[in-house]
C-alpha cells in the first residue's frame, strides 16, 4: 500500500510535464529572426513599387535569417510616438516576390514598403513579431 503512495504522486508529475515538453517543441520549430548586417531606411521609388504597382511611402532594406520551418508576421513597427500596423507593410522577397507582412524561413533580402507612415532615419525603430519577438531596427 506505502509503494502506491509513493508512485501516485510520481505519475501526476509526469502527467503534468507531456503538456510542457510539447509546448516547448512546438515553439521551437516557429523559429527566431535574426536581422544580420545594416538596416536602411529610404524614402525614393524603387523599381519593385512600380513593377508590382504600389506606390509607398518608405521603404526599410535589410538581411534576415528565420531560423524556423515557417514564416513568421509581422505585427508592428514601433519607433517613437508612431505605430505602423502591419497590414500598412508589404514584404518583398530578395527584390522580387512579394511575402505579404511575414518574414519568410531562412536567409533572405528583404524590402520592407510602408504605407502611409514617416521612418525618421536617425531613430531608432522596434519591430514585434507574431512569435512574441522583439527585433531594434538601428538606422545607422
Amino acid at each position: 500500500m506505502r509503494k502506491i503512495y509513493f508512485i501516485i504522486p510520481i505519475v501526476i508529475l509526469i502527467v503534468g510535464l507531456i503538456p510542457l515538453l510539447i509546448t516547448h517543441v512546438k515553439e521551437s520549430s516557429r523559429g527566431t529572426v535574426y536581422i544580420i548586417g545594416k538596416v536602411k531606411v529610404g524614402q525614393s521609388k524603387i523599381p519593385i513599387e512600380q513593377k508590382l504597382g504600389i506606390n509607398a511611402t518608405e521603404y526599410i532594406n535589410l538581411t534576415a535569417k528565420n531560423s524556423g520551418n515557417e514564416a513568421i508576421a509581422i505585427c508592428y513597427i514601433r519607433q517613437g510616438d508612431t505605430t505602423i500596423p502591419g497590414y500598412n507593410i508589404t514584404v518583398i522577397v530578395n527584390g522580387s516576390e512579394e511575402y505579404g507582412s511575414s518574414i519568410p524561413p531562412g536567409i533572405n533580402n528583404l524590402t520592407l514598403l510602408i504605407f502611409g507612415y514617416k521612418i525618421e532615419e536617425n531613430n531608432t525603430a522596434y519591430m514585434y513579431l507574431g512569435n512574441g519577438q522583439l527585433l531594434e531596427l538601428n538606422f545607422s
